[in-house]
């Protein structure tokens, strides 16, 4: 969204104290601020709206607040001691409603979704185009979506207010219910969005595109396909990632690392990104995911067996590191080195013209959906529906970018014929004599999105019900266990104890 910085400073503080500051529609001069249904005059207010949207889920979604989610996989973990208890609830399955970081996680996707609500009610000015209506409604449909996606997936059953008026006696919606409606909201993202970056991804536009909601469609029904569902849903996966990839718009970076690595990352495999702006005024979108608190800080770093399993190459040297960095020495567990770019810590690459901005906060971008998720969900689908070749294919893709010819170093990555990873590779690909081709596939969405957002690992493990599997070959060396991980009840972030003490129809 570089294009909308002027914007921001011209329509920010109208349209956050239109659509944000209140929860009631307020008449012209009442507190200073405007009826929502006054201010959609015309075309540049629903810019205004969306801006205000966007800038909502930068304050309140992307933080680092939602691992406290995630680390009950067999890839992140925490420490003892300091404020790592966050974190240690889900790692130890000791879940708890006073959690902070679950608590700020569900307080920003609910704020957000009010965003999405009141721009959905009220974003319809007289007389304007209705094609130009509908594109900009896709935006708070696709965001409202990607927040209800991810409430199913970690709270579970969950409130699911449609509208921009507050029910204070909600209860809460299943969450296969949820889940109906986000397939719903994305449909209409992806009916109606417009961006440049459905033809070309050097382009850099923050709205919302027709691509990221199909993307975002084939994840939906993937989750569908497993635990607790367990619907037959394999052909829509196929379906939407079969557009994606037959389109060619879209595609692999042929270094792993500059996925991490561009401010703003407009390149051909990023198709859904927190596009980040340290320093914007009048809101600040610095990325505070990165950096310290991946090293010194050490808010998270990896599990053991995982790090040991974790398949040599390119991917490997850039994503952890253990002897040669001073912070291993004084934790003790595999450190990620993934998301250390531009922030004065450590990496294990001997990056090219490594940037330091800040060291804690810069503006990278958080990657939320590349190609190569879109490939692995596709070679999935292929797979459970009897089209291994292609299946395969589009493994073998990812394997190899990610193995990078033996690589250790970006000026080896940089040296390679563009576009390898396309190349039979023997010491990499994968055959039919390797074992199990979905568990293959699993394995490389296993260690392709370490650190990721959405916590792809955790919701591997749910929808294919290993939760406990992975757990059982837990290191000495890890964070003990307090709860069962075959419990599937420990599996789901409580509601946090804020909600239910003033509305008790959200308790269990």
């Amino acid at each position: 969204m570089k294009q909308h910085i002027l914007k921001f400073k011209l329509l920010m503080i109208a349209a956050f104290s239109i659509i944000f500051g209140s929860c009631e529609d307020l008449e012209v001069g009442a507190e200073g601020t405007i009826a929502q249904e006054t201010f959609y005059a015309d075309e540049n207010t629903l810019e205004a709206g969306v801006i205000g949207i966007f800038g909502t889920l930068h304050r309140n979604v992307w933080s680092i607040d939602n691992y406290a989610h995630y680390s009950g996989a067999d890839d992140l973990t925490s420490r003892l001691g300091s404020n790592k208890w966050v974190v240690l609830e889900s790692d130890q399955f000791a879940r708890t409603s006073g959690n902070s970081w679950s608590t700020v996680d569900y307080d920003g996707k609910y704020k957000t979704i009010l965003g999405c609500n009141s721009f959905i009610a009220n974003a319809h000015p007289e007389g304007a185009d209705e094609t130009v209506v509908n594109a900009a409604q896709a935006n708070a449909y696709f965001i409202r979506a990607y927040c209800y996606l991810h409430l199913a997936t970690t709270y579970g059953d969950v409130p699911m207010p449609l509208v921009p008026t507050p029910d204070l006696q909600i209860s809460k919606t299943p969450k296969r219910e949820v889940l109906a409606q986000v397939i719903s909201d994305l449909e209409f993202a992806e009916q109606y969005a417009d961006n440049v970056r459905d033809t070309n991804p050097l382009v850099q536009d923050g709205h919302v595109s027709k691509t990221a909601a199909q993307a975002f469609l084939a994840k939906t029904y993937m989750i569908l396909s497993g635990y607790p569902y367990n619907e037959n849903t394999w052909g829509d996966v196929k379906e939407y990632t079969r557009k994606i990839v037959n389109a060619g718009v879209y595609s692999l970076n042929d270094d792993y690392a500059y996925c991490f690595q561009d401010p703003h990352q407009v390149n051909k495999e990023m198709i859904f990104a927190h596009i980040m702006n340290r320093e914007s005024w009048p809101i600040t979108t610095q990325n505070r995911v990165y950096g310290f608190r991946w090293a010194n800080w050490m808010d998270l770093y990896m599990e053991w067996t995982y790090f040991n399993n974790f398949p040599d190459g390119y991917r490997k040297e850039f994503s952890t590191a253990t002897d040669g960095n001073e912070h291993f020495a004084t934790f003790g567990n595999p450190i990620v080195t993934k998301f250390t770019w531009g922030t004065k810590a450590p990496n294990s690459t001997d990056p090219i013209d490594h940037v330091f901005e800040n060291t804690w906060q810069t503006s990278n971008d958080r990657a939320a959906m590349r190609m190569s998720e879109v490939m692995l969900m596709y070679a999935e689908a292929c797979a459970n529906t009897g089209e291994n070749a292609e299946a395969i294919k589009y493994l073998n893709y990812v394997k190899r970018r990610a193995y990078a010819k033996g690589s250790t170093k970006q000026a080896q990555v940089a040296a390679l014929p563009a576009g390898f990873w396309m190349d039979a590779d023997a010491a990499i690909d994968y055959t039919a004599a390797d074992g199990d081709l979905i568990d293959a596939i699993i394995t490389e969405r296993k260690y392709e999105f370490l650190g990721e957002a959405g916590g792809n690992r955790w919701v591997d493990l749910v929808r294919l019900d290993k939760v406990a599997e992975a757990n059982a070959t837990r290191d000495s060396r890890d964070i003990p266990l307090i709860g069962n991980p075959a419990d599937k009840s420990l599996w789901w972030t409580p509601i946090p104890a804020t909600e239910t003490a003033l509305n008790p129809n959200l308790i269990d």
